[in-house]
């Protein structure tokens, strides 16, 4: 089968179309014939093996691809909560389900998690091969090319949630306005925000999120001063999110930030961060979280809800389709006029948008 395979500790990747494919499944298994896998800025880490990229200690070789969505066409014996027919999205982080996270039910903060596209081979093939678990049953009013947007567009209420804000009449500061901000600037505007601002430097990206009722503004020297200048009434934003971890950004969130308002973490920076703790901890008081991944499986179900109830739209997110032969074009796209960008594995040749 055709596939995109991570080889070794180095830059680059292979396509491969004689991937061989695991003839039977263990016990607890799941063969999902792939509909669409996003690329996301991780993969593109991936690819060029960034430091960022090295600190996830890749198994390798290994098939890339974690946002992935599939009907099901196989079952193993033991599975018991997905059926041959099931249009499935994919969870791409797999508890071992025995540490003591997962007993407390916090199997996204699992001691032992292996990451789909990274230590088990994910979904930028024909078909992929998954524990039960990584299966989310999609409600049937969801495309599966949505379904594949679920496990980015999860980041997006997973850090909500840990904000511990639920945004209606509130400020909502956005650094990043890449897939992951663009879900949280709908999410926002949902749930009844005063407010939204964005700081995004490409201007496609700043464009969709004005689409969707936000402010947006060019990074620089002088947007934390504008930010705090567009919220005065209240000495700053009520929340904030990096999600580019680009270096500055964070600067710019915390200094445009209220006294007592809270910082949500969600953006991988390359890099060490400096933070001065006197200023924005101590004195102004901040709340200051990370977010990683998804709860399970309490963001699924309430991410399905708004997809389902059409409050929240993934589908206006999806800029193009290639196939998997155009994986580095897919790549490319990321820093250019794009959104979320589908690799569609049943199309052999060019596929355009």
């Amino acid at each position: 089968m055709r596939a995109i395979v991570k080889t070794g500790p180095t830059a680059g990747f292979e396509y491969r179309t004689d991937q061989e494919e695991r003839a039977s499944l263990a016990p607890g298994e799941v063969r999902v014939i792939v509909a669409a896998a996003s690329v996301c800025g991780t993969d593109r880490e991936l690819v060029n093996y960034t430091p960022a990229a090295e600190a996830f200690g890749l198994a390798f070789p290994v098939t890339l691809g974690h946002e992935v969505s599939g009907t099901v066409a196989e079952v193993g014996a033991a599975v018991r909560n997905v059926r041959v027919g099931d249009r499935v999205a994919l969870e791409s982080h797999i508890a071992c389900e025995t540490c003591y996270h997962c007993r407390l039910g916090q199997g996204h903060n699992c001691l032992n998690m292996k990451l789909l596209g990274l230590h088990l081979d994910g979904g930028f093939a024909e078909q992929t091969i998954v524990p039960e678990q990584a299966c989310y049953v999609l409600p049937d009013s969801v495309p599966l090319e949505v379904g594949a947007l679920f496990e980015s567009a999860g980041v997006a209420v997973h850090a909500m949630l840990r904000s511990g804000h639920l945004l209606g009449g509130e400020s909502v500061l956005i650094a990043g306005g890449g897939p992951i901000g663009l879900v949280l600037v709908q999410l926002a505007q949902a749930f009844g925000a005063r407010q939204v601002v964005v700081v995004e430097p490409n201007p496609y990206r700043r464009t969709l999120a004005e689409k969707w009722g936000a402010k947006t503004i060019e990074p620089g020297p002088d947007a934390a001063d504008w930010c705090r200048q567009d919220s005065a009434d209240r000495g700053g934003f009520d929340v904030g999110f990096d999600c580019s971890g680009a270096p500055g950004a964070l600067d710019t969130l915390l200094h445009a930030l209220r006294r007592e308002a809270t910082a949500v973490c969600v953006g991988l920076p390359n890099q060490a961060y400096s933070l001065d703790i006197t200023r924005h901890v101590i004195k102004q008081g901040l709340t200051l979280k990370g977010s990683f991944g998804r709860s399970l499986w309490a963001t699924w179900d309430r991410l399905a809800a708004l997809v389902a109830s059409g409050r929240l739209d993934l589908s206006a997110l999806i800029s193009q389709r290639l196939s998997l032969a155009e994986f580095s074009d897919a790549v490319d796209l990321l820093s250019g006029d794009a959104a979320k960008v589908l690799l569609v594995p049943t199309v052999h040749g060019p596929f355009g948008t």
